[in-house]
């Protein structure tokens, strides 16, 4: 159980980054927050500088728990956090700006409107909070009374921005058809969910990520098919670690679990292995994106917890060739990469955000 939450209830132990910039915690682990590639990973820099009334501080404290694009807007990166609230920029990381009303909360599930770049979705866990402005005022739009439960990601439909689905850890699929005014079950899975993810290439489609129960994909929201057969040939392949939508082939996905990295072309339906230079199971991969201009081009990060968790390594993997051959690159920090994001627009351009323990 304390795995499922490696991922994202990671504990805010942040430094401070240097003369006038916002103080998180300790320096200890050494930088967090977002690093940024101009040469597809040959070279990193910190992009933290964080304008305010005050003169430009610094976001390198930042605990990444997950990154989320607009899908309308290339240059738009949003950064949920775990403890820290959201963070974003519109000019793909050159700089960044703070929302003042998700301050100190752990923010779960972001997702913004397809079809209109000024309507966002938070979850903090407790609650869904709808914003209509470009996150200027929110509503709460969904609040979870139970005290077991949170809501651990949002998604919205890409063809009907109406449609509006949350999933809850214990297992509730939530769906709105009103844009989240009200919202009803439209599945109980049972057991845990992680993420959820609306694809941009199949208008209706939603994929469900579990944490220890595979894959599961609905083509009209109603009808469920699990995933999960083909996983079963690969060695603790069923535990989530990432899912990710390949951004530039339809049906096309990738499955990272404990195992490593499974892709599937049929939409899930089979699946094969990417052959890694890490063997099968023996680090614990966050991070892993896919050129949407050229196929053949991925990265992955491989992460080892060392005992109680105080020795850390990560390194960062690059092929260009599809999987047949991999390199491996150095970090620029050594704390934990937990996400990797390719410019659709400037695919040189590689984002990567950070966490620690």
């Amino acid at each position: 159980m304390r795995k499922l939450y490696l991922l994202g209830a990671i504990v805010a132990t942040l430094l401070t980054a240097g003369a006038g910039c916002l103080q998180f915690g300790n320096t200890a682990a050494g930088p967090m927050g977002m690093y940024q590639s101009s040469d597809k990973g040959e070279n990193w820099k910190q992009i933290a500088a964080l304008p305010t009334l005050q003169g430009i501080k610094s976001i390198s404290g930042v605990n990444v728990y997950r990154l989320h694009t607009d899908p309308s807007d290339s240059n738009a990166i949003y950064i949920a956090s775990r403890g820290q609230g959201v963070y974003y920029s519109l000019d793909y990381g050159a700089s960044w700006q703070g929302v003042a009303a998700m301050n100190g909360k752990f923010i779960y599930g972001l997702a913004v409107d397809p079809k209109d770049k000024c309507t966002v979705f938070i979850s903090d866990g407790a609650h869904i909070y709808k914003t209509v402005d470009c996150l200027r005022t929110f509503d709460i739009v969904y609040t979870e009374e139970r005290p077991d439960q949170r809501v651990v990601s949002v998604a919205v439909d890409f063809a009907n921005s109406n449609l509006v689905y949350a999933a809850e850890l214990g297992g509730d699929l939530l769906r709105s058809i009103d844009a989240g005014k009200s919202w009803s079950v439209s599945k109980r899975f049972g057991f845990q969910l992680q993420y959820i993810e609306s694809d941009k290439f199949t208008p209706g489609r939603i994929w469900v990520a579990t944490y220890q129960n595979g894959l599961y994909r609905s083509d009209n929201g109603t009808d469920w098919q699990d995933l999960s057969g083909g996983l079963e040939n690969f060695t603790d392949a069923k535990k989530f670690y990432r899912l990710v939508l390949n951004p530039g082939k339809k049906n096309s996905v990738f499955w990272v679990s404990k195992y490593g990295i499974l892709q599937s072309d049929d939409a899930g339906t089979t699946w094969t292995e990417m052959k890694l230079i890490t063997p099968p199971g023996s680090v614990n991969i966050y991070g892993f994106a896919v050129n949407p201009k050229n196929q053949n081009e991925m990265y992955y990060t491989g992460t080892i917890l060392g005992d109680k968790n105080v020795h850390v390594r990560s390194t960062f993997y690059k092929t260009v060739d599809g999987g047949k051959n991999w390199v491996t690159k150095k970090l620029p920090t050594n704390t934990i990469p937990t996400w990797i994001l390719v410019n659709p627009d400037k695919d040189n351009v590689v984002t990567m955000g950070f966490a620690t323990l």
